[in-house]
Formats: C-alpha cells, sequence, structure tokens
C-alpha cells in the first residue's frame, strides 16, 4: 500500500529527530563507545542533562547516593535509557491533540510512555533475549499518530462507525477510510528518522495479525502495547479493538502469571511518571 502524496510530504518535512537522539542511537549498539563519549553527548544538551539527573535521582532509579554529573548518571542509567529521555521528550513537544484517536497529547505521549515501560519488564520477565533497543520501538509504536492527526481533519466518528458497520479493527477502518493506517505511517517516519530496521518493522507490522516471520522486538512491542492499553492508557475511540498474532506468546513465553506480572510492575512504575510529569 502506498502513501498519498501529500501524506509522504508531510513525514518529509516533520521535525528532525534531535541531534542528541541520532548521535546516542549510533551509540547504542556501539561496544567501542566509551561512558565518556556518552557523557560528553549528555552535557551539551543543557534539558537533556536536566532531566537524566532528574530521573537518576528519581525514586525508580536512585541508589544511595545523588548524582550530580553526567558520567556517574549514564553509569546509572544506562544508555538506552538515556535515548527513551531524548525520544520522550521530543515526543512530548511534538505531541499534538488526535481527535482522530479521541486523545488529548498528554494520553498520547503517556501510552508510548507506558509501553516501553512495559518493554522493560517483558525483557525482565520473559526468559527470551530480547534487545534492548525494544524499549525505543515501544516507545515510538504509535508515533505514525503524529501525523494521521495533522494531514486526516477528521475526528474518531467516522472511523468508529466504519468498524462497528463492518466488524472490522480501528486499525483497519483506518485503512479503508484514508487508504493507509497510524502503522504505516510510521514505518514511514521511522524511515525517515533513521531508525534501526528492527524498529521499523516493529512499528510498521505492531498490529499485524498473521506473523510468518517475527522477531522479538516486534513481539515485544506488541505486547508492550497490549500491556498499556490494559492498563488503561491510550484507549481512546480505538479501546481495545484489535488483535494480537497468536504467536506472540509462544515465541516469548508469555504465560498468564507473567502477564500479570509485568502489569503490576508496570502499574507501579506508571505512578513515578504521572508524578514527574504531573499527569493524572
Amino acid at each position: 500500500m502506498s502513501l498519498p502524496a501529500g501524506l509522504l510530504n508531510r513525514i518529509e518535512h516533520l521535525d528532525p529527530m534531535p541531534i542528541t537522539a541520532q548521535k546516542l542511537l549510533g551509540m547504542l549498539n556501539d561496544d567501542n563507545i566509551s561512558l565518556n563519549e556518552i557523557a560528553k553527548v549528555v552535557e551539551l544538551d543543557e534539558a537533556l542533562m536536566a532531566n537524566t539527573l532528574r530521573v537518576a535521582n528519581s525514586v525508580y532509579f536512585q541508589r544511595g547516593r545523588e548524582i550530580k554529573d553526567a558520567r556517574s548518571a549514564v553509569v546509572r542509567l544506562g544508555t538506552t535509557n538515556l535515548l527513551n529521555i531524548v525520544l520522550g521528550q521530543f515526543l512530548h513537544q511534538i505531541s499534538v491533540p488526535a481527535p482522530l484517536y479521541d486523545l488529548s497529547e498528554d494520553e498520547l505521549w503517556f501510552h508510548s510512555t507506558v509501553a516501553s515501560l512495559a518493554a522493560e519488564e517483558v525483557s525482565r520477565l520473559c526468559p527470551v533475549k530480547i534487545p534492548e533497543i525494544s524499549r525505543v520501538a515501544a516507545l515510538v509504536h504509535d508515533v505514525g499518530k503524529l501525523i494521521m492527526v495533522r494531514y486526516f481533519k477528521a475526528d474518531f466518528k467516522g472511523v468508529l462507525k466504519l468498524a462497528e458497520e463492518k466488524d472490522v479493527s480501528f486499525v483497519e477502518a483506518e485503512r479503508q477510510l484514508f487508504g493507509c493506517d497510524h502503522p504505516e505511517v510510521g514505518g514511514a517516519m521511522a524511515r525517515e528518522w533513521g531508525f534501526p530496521e528492527e524498529v521499523r518493522d516493529a512499528i510498521e507490522r505492531h498490529h499485524t495479525t498473521d506473523l510468518q516471520d517475527s522477531h522479538p522486538v516486534l513481539d515485544t512491542v506488541i505486547v508492550s502495547n497490549l500491556v498499556a492499553k490494559t492498563m488503561a492508557t491510550g484507549l481512546g475511540a480505538e479501546g481495545l479493538n484489535f488483535e494480537v498474532d497468536p504467536g506472540v506468546r509462544d515465541r516469548l513465553k508469555l504465560t498468564f502469571n507473567r502477564f500479570c506480572q509485568i502489569c503490576a510492575a508496570v502499574e507501579t512504575r506508571m505512578e513515578h511518571v504521572r508524578n514527574a510529569y504531573g499527569i493524572r
């Protein structure tokens, strides 16, 4: 399915991903990068430095003494957490009200943040090897919605009506009504921003239900989105009107008990995020 030319133009002219995020993304899988090099990237971005210290000294990450310098913060948080801080900050800045999904800008951003927390818990609790980049993929999995709401000046009622009349998922109704859906648009955005192929693929296929060639990043994003929705974030008009590929559970060895443990861990961490950003 090809995207409308006007929509592609919007994607090409969207705010570029921050230089800091681009640098950290390049460092993520480079074993030769030192902590000092990563710390220098943090120090050059005043807003990132402030956010990094705030997160490093938060209740969840705090381990003894207060952190006051970039290098110590990098040691405590790790590169993936730093990248998520930068991207989360960026997504918060470019988020807009989303009447197409019946979501406010905070709701859309918060859902993505909770999905990223869920990805970390999936990695911790499921007995399979899951790449760290999965947490980044979960954070940006719904980024296509940011373009959809800018390009299609409609509210959710038309999509919802079509979904109910034809008994299809919200995503399928998007596809029938607009000729594209938010995962596909998100994949195009990920390509424009230079994300790794597995992240782009996870964004593009996180609502696909008959996966023949999945991978751990995609499976983790699918489950993380489900967890975030289960925790009542980002429901909006779509709600739980989507299906999950049945093979995900087996590939991640995700038992019902593990799923409940993931939800419980995420619920606790959600409160830290709410308090930090004043979200209710």
